[in-house]
């Protein structure tokens, strides 16, 4: 199973499962397809931090990924 430790940064993360970017963009997150904006921000940014700024819920971020086969660790 694949899991997503929401601690780690987006860079992080797509960088072991690149898939996460798409699943991402597909939630609102339009800014991750923008060119070196994964190698700027996604080297702070964290799942939590961006969805409280594009006030997306959480669960419903991770609800997506559990849908696309992914285990959430770090969720309260």
């Amino acid at each position: 199973m694949k899991t997503i430790d929401l601690s780690k940064t987006l860079y992080e993360l797509v960088t072991t499962y690149p898939e996460i970017k798409e699943i991402m963009y597909s939630l609102g997150f339009e800014a991750i397809a923008k060119p070196g904006m994964l190698q700027t921000a996604g080297r702070y940014m964290t799942i939590p931090k961006g969805a409280q700024m594009k006030k997306i819920p959480l669960s419903t971020v991770i609800a997506a990924f559990e849908a696309r086969g992914f285990e959430i660790k770090g969720a309260n």
